[in-house]
């Protein structure tokens, strides 16, 4: 089996076309109100109102989508491996598409998201607390049944997909200076990243991630790939995997500008405010962006998009 390849622009156009019957075109808001806290003309890119509650739709369909189109989809359907984002994109997927689907998740899934996968329809497993447990046991299930995994970051259809939102932010919004993107795997990074070094070069791509969930950053600082140590403690459970995959480093190391660190208060301080100002219900994981935009002198001045990537949040 030859090695996979990051999508080229062509792949994040071809995947628009394939998904755009199926995932939302999101809005992208202006926010005087954050704006003015930053000093910066503010963009919310809104993937919390996607289908499944977060941007892992686009990918997770287009996946499954090409895999039926070219006849690889087994009769035993779907598997993944997730934190729950990407377990409720594919779980909707497979429903959309008459297929089965189980859902690897771990023990400390949010009830939302869990509920979700179960109101999907999916068969749902637990195992253990990290990205790693999860895959393992996806593996697993596949060897027994024979089902297809749909990776949740680490794939050139679901890389493919994600970067339909780059598209979609370009398209609306063409001089724009920079775009946040908060990071876990990496699949939405690589996919706006790819989308923008080819539609708008100039657009800085920057990521974003909590400081002790920084498997990315330290992957692209050693220019390898660096797992962490332990679970990270992070309250952005979407932001959280143990290392980037291979695919996405390689495009963060050759389209991604810069990546920013911010701790949790920091992240419930942009949630509330994304609530209370923007009247939008978003996830830690997808306030992260906001976050950093709030503690980032070097924004002040320019046209910023922020991706709000979910907004799959228990309430209290």
């Amino acid at each position: 089996m030859p090695d996979l390849q990051l999508p080229d622009l062509l792949g994040i156009e071809t995947a628009r076309n394939r998904i755009g019957a199926h995932a939302h075109w999101t809005p992208l808001l202006s926010s005087r109100s954050i704006g003015e806290l930053s000093n910066a003309d503010v963009w919310l890119k809104c993937e919390n109102l996607q289908k499944a509650g977060a941007f892992k739709f686009r990918g997770a369909m287009n996946a499954c989508l090409r895999a039926v189109e070219e006849e690889r989809m087994p009769e035993a359907g779907v598997i993944t491996f997730s934190s729950g984002n990407h377990g409720q994109a594919v779980a909707l997927a497979a429903r959309t598409l008459g297929i089965d689907g189980t859902i690897v998740v771990p023990e400390d899934i949010p009830s939302v998201k869990k509920a979700a996968i179960e109101a999907y329809g999916a068969r749902l497993e637990i195992a253990g607390l990290t990205s790693t447990d999860r895959h393992q046991r996806a593996l697993e299930l596949s060897e027994e049944s024979g089902g297809l995994i749909i990776p949740p970051f680490d794939h050139p259809d679901v890389i493919a997909g994600q970067g339909t939102t780059g598209l979609e932010i370009i398209d609306e919004l063409p001089e724009v200076d920079a775009i946040l993107v908060p990071t876990g795997g990496g699949g939405l990074l690589a996919g706006v990243a790819i989308a923008l070094s080819h539609r708008n070069p100039s657009t800085r791509v920057i990521a974003v991630e909590p400081a002790d969930a920084n498997a990315m950053a330290l992957s692209v600082e050693a220019g390898e790939i660096v797992t962490l140590d332990s679970v990270p403690g992070t309250i952005a459970d979407g932001l959280k995997p143990m290392a980037p995959g291979k695919l996405t480093l390689e495009a963060a190391l050759e389209h991604v500008d810069r990546i920013l660190l911010v701790d949790d208060e920091s992240i419930l301080r942009a949630q509330r405010l994304l609530l209370e100002r923007a009247k939008l219900l978003v996830e830690p994981s997808g306030a992260a962006g906001v976050a950093a935009l709030l503690g980032c002198d070097e924004l002040a001045g320019l046209r910023v998009v922020t991706i709000l990537t979910g907004g799959n949040t228990d309430l209290p």
